[in-house]
């Protein structure tokens, strides 16, 4: 009976290469005309081809396919670390942190970038590390969550368990913000992208902070304040009043025209710090444009509030204020309207504080008034009064004319 030559073959991989190790194996047996059979292990992979020829041959013959078989295995390898490395490379030129986790949650691979937000090292996120190693890593990095392990392991896992693609906000306990971007496979696992969007959240913020506030002061400009009055006023205060308070410089002119604007524009970002400190942190002190500011008052019990808030403005804005060498001072005039009885829009208390404010000014400056509908009648008078007078000065004009034309 002719001999029988048995050659068995053991390729050891890594569990990143199983795909590998078995295409080898099959590109081998049929190059040969013999059977494959793959035998996996739980440490690693590994293939044992059993290489049976139909008909008794020589060692020589052997010898040659041993020779030639081991010549095709070292090409495949040498092609499959170039993979390897073109993978890797490509993977670490990403500007994202980019993890793969099986379906019992251990790292496949990640690239540079995830070692590097979170401040791991490449060894601590090597292939096979578990999710919960590296939690505890992260932990003590100081890159997680304000939250326990616990809580995060089960966070991240209610995500990872999930049939459909979702995306996160993690702020860390470094400060950074990370944007997680999550995308189950079908086996379980998972692979997900982490980008540190950090700055980007403080330029939105600072655009956010601009449109809604004064670049001078700081303060918030008209359009927040009616944002905000807007909603104490759609809020049920039980009963309780809203308060506008209207408040305008006086002799501001004369400082910008004799000492110049830099320092006007000093001057009122003193008068902002001014009046935050005669408010309380619930109150919002707002600048409407020039020298013209504004406060909400709400919960507190009116008028008696917002008539002792007025009379510590006036106080306070009647004291100098030092800029440079020169001893500034102005003062203020304020003018109060109240929600519900004066209006329950932001509109009409807006206008019912401004003729406050004029009537205040018109007493002599320095002046705080409550918003009464006797000043608001009076202020009509006066304004139809002056629509009359211009219009009997435009009829005495156009006598005139026809008067000089007939001569």
């Amino acid at each position: 009976m002719p001999a029988e030559l048995r050659l068995r073959l053991v390729i050891a991989v890594s569990s990143l290469c199983v795909g590998t190790a078995v295409a080898v194996a099959v590109v081998l047996a049929r190059g040969c005309g013999l059977a494959c059979l793959v035998l996996p292990s739980a440490s690693f992979a590994s293939v044992a081809l059993t290489l049976a020829p139909a008909a008794a041959f020589g060692l020589g013959t052997a010898l040659g396919i041993r020779a030639l078989t081991l010549h095709a295995l070292g090409g495949l390898l040498a092609r499959q670390r170039a993979e390897a490395l073109r993978f890797t490379t490509a993977i670490d030129h990403i500007s994202q942190g980019l993890c793969f986790f099986d379906g019992s949650q251990r790292l496949i691979v990640c690239n540079r970038r995830y070692a590097e937000l979170y401040r791991l090292t490449l060894e601590q996120v090597r292939p096979g590390v578990s999710l919960a190693e590296i939690v505890d890593l992260r932990f003590d990095a100081g890159t997680t969550p304000e939250m326990s392990s616990e809580e995060y392991l089960a966070w991240r896992s209610e995500i990872a368990i999930a049939d459909a693609a979702s995306d996160t906000i993690a702020v860390l306990q470094d400060g950074r913000t990370l944007a997680i971007h999550h995308e189950p496979m079908p086996d379980g696992g998972w692979v997900s992208t982490h980008e540190d969007i950090t700055e980007r959240r403080h330029a939105a913020a600072q655009i956010e902070r601009m449109a809604h506030h004064d670049a001078l002061t700081g303060l918030p400009n008209r359009l927040r304040f009616r944002e905000h009055l807007d909603a104490k006023l759609a809020c049920d205060r039980g009963g309780q009043a809203v308060a506008v308070l209207s408040i305008d410089l006086d002799r501001f002119k004369d400082v910008n025209d004799t000492l110049g604007h830099p320092v006007g524009d000093e001057l009122l970002r003193l008068v902002a710090l001014r009046l935050r400190e005669c408010v309380r942190p619930t109150d919002l002190v707002a600048r409407l444009g020039g020298d013209e500011f504004a406060i909400v008052q709400a919960d507190a019990p009116q008028p008696g509030a917002a008539q002792s808030l007025a009379a510590r403005l006036v106080q306070a804005m009647a004291l100098p204020f030092e800029i440079g060498a020169n001893r500034v001072r102005v003062g203020a005039s304020v003018g109060v309207a109240l929600s519900p009885e004066h209006g329950v829009a932001t509109d009409d208390l807006l206008k019912k504080s401004d003729l406050a404010l004029y009537q205040a000014k018109a007493n002599g400056r320095g002046n705080c008034v409550l918003f009464s509908p006797e000043r608001e009648r009076q202020s009509q008078r006066h304004h139809a009064l002056e629509v009359d007078l211009h219009g009997v000065a435009g009829h005495a004009d156009v006598d005139s004319h026809r008067w000089r034309v007939s001569r």
